[in-house]
């Protein structure tokens, strides 16, 4: 198994190199899309006032995310059904049905789990969803706005999604929970996806930068918005972008990074390869060899390198075990020598960083295979001395994989297995927010 298995399964997985949208694949009859889903979304409140959340989390083929608190798996629709974890639907561990009122809306849900009672939960109005649209320059912008409910003067976290095809929802489950605690998630798709125009492989991390400041700048013409608890949350290449945003503008007001590296793009992909390699037996000489395929690749997208040389390495290296774990272009006319050229590998994060001057939270797994974990907190820590912030958190889950979900050794075999998020993860942020009174919830 490679690390295009997640690109595969996860969309707008948050490798640094990620250059796709993944494929959730179903075990439902019907290909089911966002419409038909969205009347199941929302939060669901048991008895004992635990909250369930229902969302859609869509890829070629759309699915709904169901999550208990922080526990997260996928479900098939017409009785809607859970396997024991992330991509294993079977056998069926939960099943779920849901009840409509007189006017035929989804009013509630009954869930059976094995070996336990039976729950009722009834559909809460603890958020507002409204489909909005911003401008960088040319480039339309299309997102949704989750509120809290009733009136009021709301702070707000703009979501900045990984690299690839990133749609609106693809941060969504791993801050979800905020909405009930009073903060507005303004959700947007990456250029080129959904609907937003422009494209993602040919914009440079600058270009990502200016659009999540132009979704602080729409947050900033809203009534129901405090403009002074205005917040970027960065995830993984969201991670690079949202320093660059916040560098850039005044309006953002504190900055929370998971997974977002400290290092070059260059440097991540090739400690993430370094360490591939290793973990699947390969020896030095290969790994040596792979690297150098690596950076060859970069160079002849920098105009450094000829496509000949290049094409005479993918030929050698094509009759080694090593070479599928390798992203190669397939012709000199790739889109991605294009992408490499507006992502530079050597693109160096800390000038970003340093120039912060709001809060600033890191947070890392311990188990991240992508982005090795305890190196690029120190690199985050040392640039965050060396500027203006004063109030800075760096925090590593030992046990989090890269999107901070409960791992064992980090491998991507192991992602069909996993569970939920690191339960320490949920409210660690959240006494974060209410220490800097973001929150009060």
């Amino acid at each position: 198994m490679t690390h295009d298995f997640l690109r595969r399964q996860i969309p707008g997985y948050l490798g640094a190199l990620a250059l796709g949208a993944f494929v959730l694949t179903s075990s439902a009859q019907e290909k089911l899309d966002l419409n038909k889903l969205e009347k199941f979304s929302g939060v669901y409140e048991l008895p004992s006032k635990r909250l369930i959340y229902i969302q859609p989390w869509p890829g070629p083929e759309a699915r709904l995310v169901y999550t208990d608190e922080t526990a997260l798996t996928f479900t098939a629709e017409n009785v809607l059904t859970a396997g024991p974890a992330l991509f294993l639907p079977t056998p069926v561990e939960v099943r779920i049905t849901f009840s409509r009122n007189s006017r035929n809306d989804v009013a509630s849900l009954s869930r059976h789990r094995n070996g336990f009672p039976d729950e009722t939960a009834k559909k809460v109005e603890s958020y507002r969803q409204e489909d909005v649209n911003f401008q960088n320059g040319a480039v339309l912008l299309a997102g949704t706005l989750f509120l809290p409910p009733g009136k009021g003067f709301h702070p707000a976290l703009v979501l900045i999604g990984g690299s690839g095809a990133a749609d609106r929802y693809s941060v969504l489950p791993i801050v979800h929970f905020l909405v009930t605690h009073g903060i507005t998630l303004l959700a947007y798709d990456k250029r080129g996806i959904g609907g937003s125009s422009g494209d993602w492989r040919t914009a440079s991390l600058e270009e990502l930068a200016g659009d999540a400041v132009a979704a602080v700048k729409f947050l900033q013409t809203r009534k129901d918005i405090d403009t002074n608890r205005v917040g970027v949350f960065g995830v993984s290449q969201g991670g690079w972008v949202a320093p660059l945003a916040a560098s850039k503008s005044s309006g953002i007001t504190f900055l929370i990074s998971l997974s977002g590296p400290g290092m070059s793009p260059e440097e991540v992909e090739l400690k993430r390869l370094e360490h591939d390699l290793h973990a699947n037996g390969f020896a030095q000489d290969a790994v040596a060899d792979a690297l150098a395929l690596v950076k060859l690749g970069d160079k002849v997208a920098q105009g450094r390198e000829t496509w000949e040389h290049y094409q005479a390495a993918i030929g050698k290296a094509g009759k080694t075990q090593w070479f599928h774990h390798v992203t190669v272009p397939a012709s000199p006319d790739s889109w991605l020598f294009e992408h490499w050229r507006r992502l530079p590998m050597e693109y160096d994060p800390g000038p970003a960083i340093t120039k912060l001057h709001v809060p600033v939270m890191a947070l890392f797994g311990g188990l991240d295979n992508t982005v090795q974990p305890a190196e690029n907190a120190e690199i985050w820590r040392v640039d965050l001395l060396k500027g203006k912030v004063k109030d800075y958190t760096i925090k590593v889950f030992p046990n989090g994989n890269h999107m901070l979900l409960e791992a064992r050794t980090g491998a991507e075999e192991e992602f069909p297995t996993l569970k939920r998020f690191v339960p320490e993860y949920a409210p660690f942020l959240l006494d974060w927010l209410r220490e800097r009174r973001i929150v009060t919830q």
